[in-house]
């Protein structure tokens, strides 16, 4: 059984005007079309809902008891498409975005408050996880885009870079290498250093840039996350080559940044999107407020 918004429409107007022209007139329609609106919806109910005789219109015992259903329907559309005006004029609905978790600390704070200023009703699913995750999560479409390290040659994925942040040695300012301006990964062969997990992005680039240039170092401490390793160098266990976003994600007066050369180590961070999944208007426009307020910091 289909029945029509609009012969819903013609009954609850005819009901309410007591009148078929009336009720023509207020929806815009000859008497005609209206009558055969009424036709259909009884009989698509199998009921007549109006006697009509030439004077007048009134309903049938059914009538009167489908009149509030019929617009209880109509205010349930009503709703339902007010709620949808509303969701493309981007006062509600929800972005969701797969970050590393340095970026989810250090920039979108302040990227949270200036989207919330411009649609307060959008919600924010935040994922956050290692680089391999953000990645799983913007191919499969479960986050509308990332914010990670550049994905290389990926036939599902696109890159927008935004910054290029360098590595840097952090050491607990007591530490003799804390007076030191500047340190080549090969000055670093007898330093106890600090790395995190296997599954860590960072990890995975050192390690391809010591294999690349023939370099061998060991790694004393090893933990899961970044801000253990952050910890264990603030309590002066040793250093750890970290890139310059994680100290500013998690500051301390006790630790002292210093400068690694030959090589210079970086990664380039930025917007991760898929090539064939498009993303909401309310998800752009969230890229388009991150990338400005990272131009203003960087």
């Amino acid at each position: 059984m289909k029945v029509e918004n609009s012969e819903l429409e013609a009954f609850v107007a005819v009901a309410e005007l007591g009148s078929f022209q009336r009720a023509a007139d207020k929806l815009h329609l000859t008497q005609p079309g209206l009558s055969r609106r009424i036709q259909k919806l009884e009989q698509t109910l199998g009921v007549e809902l109006l006697h009509r005789t030439t004077r007048s219109v009134t309903l049938t015992g059914v009538g009167r008891q489908f009149l509030p259903m019929a617009r209880q329907q109509m205010s349930q559309l009503g709703t339902m498409l007010s709620s949808i005006r509303e969701i493309a004029e981007k006062r509600f609905g929800k972005v969701r975005l797969s970050s590393i978790p340095t970026v989810v600390m250090r920039m979108l704070p302040d990227v949270l408050r200036s989207y919330a200023e411009k649609y307060p009703q959008v919600g924010v699913q935040i994922f956050d996880g290692n680089h391999d995750f953000v990645l799983g999560q913007v191919r499969a479409g479960l986050a509308e885009f990332g914010i990670s390290m550049d994905p290389g040659d990926d036939e599902d994925l696109s890159f927008e870079p935004l910054l290029t942040d360098s590595y840097v040695l952090a050491v607990h300012r007591d530490d003799p290498l804390a007076e030191s301006e500047r340190l080549s990964l090969d000055e670093l062969k007898n330093v106890r250093l600090i790395i995190g997990g296997r599954d860590s992005g960072n990890r995975l680039l050192l390690e391809l840039l010591l294999g690349h240039e023939s370099i061998s170092l060991r790694w004393f401490y090893e933990v899961e996350h970044i801000s253990c390793v952050v910890a264990l160098v603030e309590a002066g266990l040793g250093c750890a080559i970290l890139p310059s976003l994680v100290l500013s994600a998690h500051p301390s007066s006790s630790i002292k940044t210093v400068q690694i050369s030959n090589p210079d180590i970086r990664r380039t961070i930025g917007i991760i999107r898929h090539k064939t999944i498009s993303m909401s208007a309310i998800a752009s426009d969230f890229c388009e407020i991150f990338a400005r307020s990272w131009g203003a910091m960087y």
